[in-house]
């Protein structure tokens, strides 16, 4: 059990420093992109124990919407402080848990019920949830098949 939250955290852990790494030219300043960076480097070497590592993911879950944005807010615009990630908690939004928990919105989809996108998708929806889905707009997936012969 503890290694696959391990793994599970690991996952996102890469998922989200993947979403950063692309997502940096969002960055026009190039202050902003070097302090993201740092903030990577040092988010990087926080993986001690699960606490840590569940404290990491919700940075870096903070620090891919700021980058998304194109802007660092708090704590993001500053450089990394020179102290442990746990005595760090305070940095974290007020309603950071909240914003968490918005997000894993859509893996929940009508109280157990799958829509019919994921019902007929063939991995079950599995790719679908994996992606990015915006709080405002829309979300269009497009497939090219080739017919059989």
């Amino acid at each position: 059990m503890a290694q696959e939250l391990q793994e599970s955290l690991l996952y996102d852990w890469n998922y989200n420093l993947f979403c950063v790494k692309t997502m940096l030219p969002n960055l026009r300043n190039i202050q902003d992109r070097q302090t993201a960076v740092r903030w990577l480097r040092f988010l990087k070497n926080c993986a001690k124990s699960m606490n840590e590592m569940k404290l990491r993911n919700d940075f870096m879950y903070f620090l891919v919407l700021n980058v998304q944005e194109g802007e660092l807010k708090e704590p993001f615009n500053k450089p990394p402080p020179n102290q442990p990630l746990l005595t760090m908690t305070c940095l974290l939004p007020a309603d950071a848990d909240e914003k968490i928990q918005k997000a894993d919105r859509f893996t929940k989809i009508g109280k157990g019920r799958k829509s019919e996108l994921l019902r007929r998708s063939p991995d079950g929806g599995e790719f679908l949830l994996s992606q990015p889905i915006p709080d405002v707009g829309a979300f269009c997936y497009i497939a090219v098949l080739s017919k059989k012969k």
